[in-house]
């Protein structure tokens, strides 16, 4: 038997990978480098027993939201000059020329609003969590696991698989709507 935070920080590995030497020509010589890829290994077990949803980054959806104004301003200009430079004769012809000139800018910036509206809900998503990490750690630092039966359970209480105690642990941190994506 041992206490579930106990078995659930064994169970995490800090790694650091050195890739090949790549030489880059600098002035008069050359310059060694290497990569390196550091990360954390999680066991099976520490996974099932983790105290809150992991922590999203947001900073994607805000890099693609800005990235994509600079073309939605481009297909706005370019609708602008091609709708005053070709006029239509006909109101058919008018009103057909506006939605094919700005079917463009109109896109990209339907994108770069997903794009804002996926990263406020990460930012939302990340700061549920955080506001019910004390309540969950809490909860879950009571809770023992049993190695031999691969259960978990809190003093004078029954045992139960660690889905269902994650399960437990999560209505007490209020992530109930939230899933757990790796």
């Amino acid at each position: 038997m041992q206490s579930v935070p106990a078995v659930f920080q064994s169970g995490q590995t800090t790694y650091r990978v050195q890739g090949g030497m790549t030489a880059i020509p600098a002035g008069d010589g050359v310059v060694y480098t290497a990569t390196t890829h550091t990360g954390v290994s999680v066991t099976a077990t520490a996974a099932s027993l983790s105290p809150y949803p992991v922590l999203r980054g947001g900073g994607c959806f805000l890099a693609l939201a800005l990235v994509m104004l600079v073309p939605a301003f481009v297909f706005v200009a370019f609708a602008s000059d091609v709708l005053a430079e070709n006029p239509a004769p006909t109101a058919g012809g008018r009103v057909g020329a506006a939605i094919g000139a700005w079917l463009f800018p109109f896109g990209a910036f339907a994108l770069v609003a997903l794009f804002a509206v996926l990263f406020v809900l990460r930012l939302r998503r990340n700061a549920r969590i955080r506001r019910g990490i004390p309540d969950a750690l809490e909860y879950w630092r009571q809770a023992w696991f049993c190695h031999r039966c691969g259960g978990v359970f809190f003093p004078r209480g029954e045992l139960m698989p660690a889905a269902t105690f994650r399960g437990l642990v999560w209505r007490a941190g209020d992530y109930a709507g939230l899933t757990r994506r790796r």
